[in-house]
């Protein structure tokens, strides 16, 4: 999976939880621990269908443990 296009997906999760865009800003740390931990369960679970479903769970995971 590209990551240009994982990078726009997580945005779009991100506005779920967020109410401005200017708090979609992550780190480039951040950036790489969610894209990361998105593309291992993506490649463990052989869930290439279930993408969004995936990002959604690790972005909530993301907000809930921060």
């Amino acid at each position: 999976m590209e990551r240009s296009l994982l990078r726009k997906m997580i945005v779009k999760s991100l506005k779920n939880y967020l109410w401005e865009e200017e708090d979609c800003l992550l780190t480039d740390t951040e950036w790489n621990e969610l894209e990361e931990k998105i593309l291992k369960q993506i490649s463990e679970e052989n869930q290439e269908e279930a993408v969004y479903t995936i990002i959604q769970d690790v972005v909530y995971e993301y907000f809930t443990n921060k």
